[in-house]
């Protein structure tokens, strides 16, 4: 096979892509102003700032300075603090693991204790691996499953028997905002709180699900790409003036080398639209999500509910399909009529059950409604027993093809 072969076949996924209904939580569409760069050749650059004269002079090293970005990013900046409640913000590193690594380098030593979410709980499986590999020490966080939050008398005590020196909360498998002020009483003062808000920080910045950095958190890190519709990349935000330029200068001096200049003016962008449209945007994802969660209801599902008694209070909704069939069958009849989303089953759920974790950030951000989750319900039932509902989905598809909440 050559090249041009495999190229080819990628076309024939980009294609495909553009024809299916994609319900998963992790994933988003950029507006195309955002993306309006992502293809140029300034990709092919390194940025490190603005300077005088088109010139960026560090001393020891001088280089050409891009001055329309730093603008850009400096009114991004300003955006993303004001809806964050931050003293400062960095948006150059490169993912939301990689914000992960950072977040807990610039604010922990070596053989210091970082406390974590299990995996079963939602917790990344990259988080504990990082916490060894880079010289801290680690222990895990109690969940209340019952109640869908941390069980904070038992993390209290654990976390003050191992002087522990900072929680780090990254859940993926969520509907309702963490516990958080109970928490930070708990801990004290001295605990250092990384909260990780990879799926949430669209919803954070439009001031619908919780705000992280009042409610006691030092640190909020996540990626770009799920409920925050930017690209593949990563931000960290900080609480306090000290910690901030504590952490971002072990950031910027040795924790990556670019930032990815395309890709930082697309989340700067994409930041400036959250500013904007931000507030609307992220209401409609959680009535969408409890929309579509009462629409299974209604065709007999169970589903689960957030503490606060509906259904979602984020942009997932948790269907249980463990009585409908055999797993990989239906996630088959799924893709067969152009529908992507995921089936999880974990310790996460009531009794290991398996269920599909909907995402609606992005059918959102392309324009639907209360009334498409009710059509989105229906089809996905269809599929799930096996019938074809194809012409129908990509009928649907056809109707929303411009991206909303944005300035295109």
């Amino acid at each position: 096979m050559i090249v041009r072969d495999y190229l080819n076949s990628i076309k024939q996924e980009e294609e495909r892509n553009s024809k299916f209904l994609h319900l998963t939580a992790n994933e988003n569409q950029l507006s195309n102003t955002a993306r309006m760069f992502l293809g140029s050749k300034i990709s092919e650059r390194y940025y490190f700032g603005g300077g005088k004269d088109d010139i960026k002079d560090f001393g020891h090293f001088t280089a050409l300075s891009f001055n329309g970005v730093e603008e850009l990013i400096n009114a991004a900046k300003e955006a993303a603090k004001e809806m964050l409640f931050a003293a400062d913000v960095n948006l150059n590193v490169l993912s939301g693991v990689h914000a992960m690594m950072c977040s807990i380098l610039a604010t922990t030593e070596p053989g210091d204790i970082v406390m974590t979410v299990p995996l079963e709980y939602g917790g990344h499986f990259a988080t504990k691996g990082i916490i060894n590999r880079v010289g801290r020490k680690h222990i895990f966080a109690d969940y209340d499953l019952e109640n869908l939050k941390f069980d904070v008398p038992k993390i209290a005590q654990k976390f003050k028997e191992a002087n522990a020196k900072a929680l780090y909360l990254d859940v993926s498998y969520y509907l309702n905002p963490h516990n958080l002020t109970e928490i930070r009483e708990a801990l004290g003062d001295e605990a250092i709180i990384i909260y990780d808000a990879s799926h949430t920080m669209g919803l954070i910045m439009g001031q619908t699900f919780q705000s992280p950095l009042k409610e006691g958190a030092n640190v909020i890190c996540a990626n770009t790409h799920k409920t925050l519709p930017g690209p593949h990349k990563g931000m960290i935000a900080f609480r306090d003036k000290d910690l901030a330029e504590k952490a971002n200068t072990i950031i910027d001096d040795c924790l990556y080398s670019t930032p990815h200049i395309t890709h930082l003016v697309a989340l700067a962008t994409t930041i400036l639209e959250m500013k904007e449209y931000g507030k609307n945007y992220a209401k409609q994802i959680i009535a969408n999500s409890n929309a579509i969660a009462q629409a299974f209801v209604e065709l007999g599902y169970e589903v689960r509910k957030a503490n606060t008694g509906r259904y979602s209070e984020n942009h997932q909704a948790h269907v249980f399909i463990d009585t409908k069939g055999d797993r990989l069958t239906m996630y088959k009849n799924l893709i067969s009529n152009n529908i992507s989303t995921n089936f999880e089953n974990s310790e996460f759920t009531v009794n290991h059950k398996l269920y599909i974790r909907i995402g609606t950030a992005e059918v959102t951000r392309r324009g639907m409604k209360e009334t498409e989750m009710k059509q989105i319900a229906s089809l996905m039932d269809k599929a799930l027993q096996g019938k074809k509902v194809i012409d129908d989905v990509l009928a649907l598809n056809k109707r929303f093809t411009h991206i909303h909440y944005s300035f295109d």
